[in-house]
């Protein structure tokens, strides 16, 4: 399969994902506990929002070299698409249930598994355009596959410890040198 065809349906898939995160956002009661609960909504939404983000940007950039699709990769990529339609899902139970390990633990999951399926189809692609990627993009890969896997065990001990790791990750995309990140989550 060509690849703009593939591009499209990530492209549109995502497209659809950010548009039902962002009608799910309530409108608070103007008092300071509505106030309270609408930050914590937004931020929610925001890391949500930057992790599609950089899913979206490192898909880009891993197929850019890329021209022809195998059946393996349309696979592993519907996963990647299934994981992450499920991050609407996932972004809003944590917001309404904050301060629950267990919609800490569903967040982690579904990040977890979309950062998974990143990193399998980013290897998928690097196969498919014997393009050579440094030992670094590989290893930021895994690493933040395990980061969001050990938030599962840590929303136990504390929610503020997976919620320092949901963070942390996206935040990571931006302030590590561009050498390092260019095709990384």
């Amino acid at each position: 399969m060509k690849k703009e065809r593939f591009e499209a349906i990530t492209d549109a898939v995502m497209a659809i994902i950010i548009t039902i995160m962002a009608l799910e956002i309530e409108l608070p009661n103007f008092n300071e506990q509505g106030i309270y609960e609408f930050l914590i909504q937004i931020g929610i939404y925001m890391v949500s929002y930057a992790f599609i983000a950089i899913l979206w940007i490192n898909h880009h950039n891993i197929f850019r070299h890329v021209k022809m699709v195998d059946h393996t990769t349309l696979w592993i990529n519907f996963l990647l698409l299934f994981s992450t339609s499920l991050i609407p899902l996932a972004t809003r139970t944590i917001d309404k249930s904050f301060y629950d390990n267990r919609s800490h633990i569903m967040f982690a999951i579904v990040l977890g598994s979309a950062t998974l399926f990143y990193f399998l189809l980013d290897e998928s692609a690097i196969k498919l355009s014997g393009d050579k990627r440094t030992a670094d993009t590989r290893k930021m890969n895994l690493i933040a596959t395990l980061l969001f896997t050990s938030a599962i065990p840590l929303s136990y001990v504390n929610i503020y410890l997976s919620s320092a790791i949901f963070i942390l990750v996206p935040t990571a995309y931006f302030l590590l040198p561009r050498k390092q990140i260019k095709n990384v989550i």
